[in-house]
């Protein structure tokens, strides 16, 4: 029995060390030498000399600076976009929620990251709080709900303005201070009946 015992507490322990051990010996300490990342810089270039069909090839900073203008400005024209939400004081992100759509076939989820635009920074910051954020959250997941049960999430696509609409005006009954509801994202799956 004790000859179990030791093999059972021994073995682990032995193959714990090796495979340490071998981790340390197969990776490398240093980092890769100047030339080796010199030739990934030329593989680079050469990739994209064969990819370029016109001819002029643009020099590869210029290229990220397009790249980064193209972003920046994406990001000023969608109001949606995280980084514009998380500028806007009176904007608060109140996460996502799966609402279940029955219909006499399947059943639609309809999954959405929702966002509460406000009327100022001092109604923004009370609805921020936990209590409040929990309050507002269960109002919206009632909300969801009722609109489940009209053609508002049953139709084919979902009318994203007129989802909007219903929630703010069953929200504006109980939350003073709600300009407009704004979803992050909204997404519908559909998974039929057995």
């Amino acid at each position: 029995m004790k000859k179990i015992a030791i093999a059972v507490v021994a073995l682990p322990l032995t193959c714990l060390g090796a495979g340490y051990a071998a981790g340390l010996a197969l990776i490398p300490t240093t980092p890769p030498a100047a030339s080796v990342q010199e030739d990934v810089v030329q593989d680079q270039q050469l990739d994209a000399e064969g990819d370029d069909t016109h001819g002029d090839k643009p020099a590869a900073h210029d290229a990220s600076a397009d790249a980064s203008a193209d972003t920046h400005a994406s990001s000023e024209q969608d109001p949606l976009n995280p980084y514009t939400l998380a500028e806007d004081r009176t904007v608060i992100r109140l996460g996502q929620m799966t609402i279940p759509v029955e219909k006499l076939h399947s059943v639609s989820y309809v999954v959405a990251d929702f966002a509460l635009k406000l009327t100022d920074i001092e109604t923004a910051d009370r609805y921020a709080r936990v209590e409040e954020a929990t309050r507002i959250r269960d109002a919206l997941l009632t909300a969801m709900n009722v609109a489940a049960e009209t053609a508002v999430l049953r139709s084919v696509a979902i009318d994203s303005d007129a989802l909007s609409d219903m929630i703010l005006g069953l929200l504006r009954k109980n939350y003073d201070g709600i300009d407009e509801v704004l979803f992050v994202s909204l997404y519908k799956q559909d998974v039929a009946r057995l």
